[in-house]
C-alpha cells in the first residue's frame, strides 16, 4: 500500500542540536533531534507551517545510551567484536535483533502521539557499507522490516529515511515519502553509470509514489563557502533534489535560506 501523507516542501534543514532556534520557521520542513526539544517549541514551528520531523537513529547507538539492554547478540559482529563506527564511536544494532525492536515499538508510537509529523529514519544505510558486505542480503530484509514498523505507527504521517539509497529504498518503495542522500557530492559522480541508474529509480519514485527526495552535504564557513554552497545547490536541483548544506556538525548551528549561519543553542 503506498503512503498516504504526501510531503510537499521547497526547502528544509537538519539541526539535532538542542532548541528554540530562530529561522527555522522559514523552512517548510525541518529534522530535529527529540531530546533537545519541548514539545511546545515544535507546536510553534507546526503552527507556522512547518513540518516537523523525529531523528531517529534506527541502528547505531553511542556509547552512552541505556534506554534498553543490549548485550553482543544485539550488535552486527565484525571480526567477533560489536562494530563500532566512527567518530562519534557508535555501535551498530543488528537490525533482527529482538530487543531493538521492542525499544522502537515504544519509541516510535511515543513520537507519534508527540505529535511529530513523521520520522527521519537514520544509519539504517549502514547496512551498505564494505564491512558488512557479506551479510548484507540478510541485513536488509531485517533492516527494511524497521522502516515497514515505523509505517506502522505513522500510516498518516511522514516516513523519510536517509541514505541506504542502493539496497534498502528499493525494497522499502510503499512505506517511504522520500530518502536523503548525504554525503560529498560532485557532477562527475553523479554521472557515473551506477548513479544514472539510482537516479533512474529516484525519478520513478517521484512520479508515482510522489516521493520528495533530499540531498544532504557540510559545507563548513570560509571564504569561499558561499560559492560552494551555491554550486551544491544548483547540482542537487539539476538531479531533482531539494538541497541543504549544513555549516559543519548537525548540532552547531543552522545554514538559512540566504546563506547567513546562526549558532545553535548551547547547553550545559
Amino acid at each position: 500500500m503506498a503512503p498516504v501523507a504526501k510531503l510537499r516542501a521547497r526547502s528544509y534543514a537538519i539541526y539535532y542540536g538542542f532548541g528554540p532556534l530562530p529561522g527555522l520557521d522559514q523552512f517548510d520542513l525541518v529534522v530535529l533531534e527529540p531530546q533537545g526539544w519541548a514539545l511546545a517549541d515544535i507546536r510553534r514551528l507546526q503552527s507556522q507551517g512547518v513540518k516537523v520531523l523525529a531523528y531517529v537513529s534506527a541502528l547505531e547507538v553511542p556509547p552512552w545510551f541505556r534506554a534498553v539492554p543490549l548485550s553482543d547478540k544485539d550488535f552486527i559482529l565484525v571480526d567477533g567484536k560489536p562494530w563500532v563506527r566512527a567518530p562519534e564511536n557508535n555501535r551498530v544494532v543488528r537490525p533482527g535483533s529482538r530487543a531493538w525492536r521492542n525499544y522502537l515499538d515504544q519509541h516510535f508510537p511515543s513520537l507519534y502521539r508527540q505529535g511529530w509529523d513523521g520520522v527521519f529514519l537514520d544509519t539504517l544505510g549502514d547496512i551498505e557499507d564494505s564491512a558488512v558486505a557479506e551479510e548484507a542480503d540478510w541485513l536488509a530484509p531485517e533492516a527494511v522490516d524497521l522502516v515497514r514498523l515505523a509505517r506502522s505507527y505513522f500510516s498518516d504521517r511522514l516516513v523519510m529515511m536517509n541514505n541506504g539509497l542502493w539496497r534498502l529504498a528499493p525494497l522499502a518503495t510503499d512505506h517511504l515519502d522520500g530518502v536523503c542522500w548525504e554525503g560529498t557530492f560532485s557532477r562527475a559522480v553523479l554521472r557515473e553509470p551506477w548513479c544514472q541508474a539510482m537516479l533512474d529509480f529516484l525519478g520513478q519514485m517521484t512520479q508515482r509514489l510522489h516521493w520528495v527526495n533530499l540531498m544532504l552535504t557540510q559545507i563548513p564557513v570560509t571564504v569561499q563557502s558561499d560559492v560552494l554552497v551555491k554550486e551544491f545547490q544548483d547540482l542537487a536541483r539539476q538531479f531533482g533534489f531539494l538541497p541543504y548544506a549544513a555549516p559543519g556538525g548537525y548540532h552547531e548551528g543552522i545554514r538559512l535560506r540566504d546563506g547567513r549561519v546562526l549558532d545553535g543553542i548551547q547547553k550545559s
